[in-house]
């Protein structure tokens, strides 16, 4: 046998035991490797489940959340042409706060939740419900999701019409310190400054002045503007 030879013989020796070893390897633990695999397949099996139904219950709080909605939104009167309508305003509020407070109680933890409950807010107060109104709206403003500021911004309203000035402008502080994207700094600007022009005016005016500017938007220039006349 040539040199060339007996290298290729090794070579096929070496790769014939490699090759046997792992299938005696397989053969000797082919109950521990089975269990493996079903243990890797059960694992993939219980991602894909949790994302489904993760997927799903999003799906569904939106759906919960729109239902409501379109109750909120529903026309009040005998003139609508289709879909549901009320007789009379109060009707659809009452309607609308059990819609609301249905989806907030199923969805606590969550934003669609927080995001009825702040409209659960806005109605008791709407139906003269001040307090249970202030509960509701405190209780979204310090869960410190999207509808924070939203909530802030109803319950310093709130507040400053029962004349609990300094609370209300707290909270108007807050939102101007810590902005979302439901509530712009301007806007809770604004709005601060409307609060303060009876009880501290020289604030309120410098306040509108640092708004002014080419970026502020038209809406907002035009509510400064207003605001601005009335303070001189």
């Amino acid at each position: 046998m040539t040199r060339h030879e007996l290298k290729e013989q090794l070579q096929h020796d070496a790769f014939t035991d490699n090759v046997s070893g792992v299938l005696s390897y397989a053969s000797a633990h082919r109950e521990k490797l089975t269990r493996l695999v079903i243990a890797a397949g059960a694992v993939l099996i219980l991602i894909g489940a949790i994302l489904w139904f993760s997927s799903y219950r999003r799906e569904q709080r939106r759906n919960d959340l729109q239902a409501a909605f379109a109750v909120y939104e529903a026309p009040v009167g005998t003139g609508a042409v289709a879909g549901k309508t009320y007789a009379t305003q109060d009707e659809k509020n009452k309607a609308s706060l059990k819609a609301f407070s249905e989806v907030a109680a199923k969805y606590n933890g969550d934003k669609e939740g927080q995001l009825a409950r702040y409209y659960v807010g806005t109605l008791k107060a709407q139906m003269g419900d001040a307090k249970g109104a202030e509960s509701d709206l405190k209780a979204v403003a310090s869960a410190g999701g999207e509808c924070s500021g939203l909530a802030k911004i109803a319950l310093s309203q709130l507040l400053s019409g029962e004349n609990r000035q300094s609370e209300a402008q707290a909270l108007l502080r807050e939102v101007v310190n810590k902005p979302t994207d439901l509530v712009s700094k301007s806007q809770a600007q604004l709005l601060l400054a409307q609060s303060l022009e009876t009880t501290n005016p020289a604030e309120a005016k410098k306040l509108l002045q640092s708004l002014r500017g080419p970026n502020q938007s038209p809406a907002v220039t035009r509510a400064i503007d207003q605001l601005a006349s009335q303070t001189k």
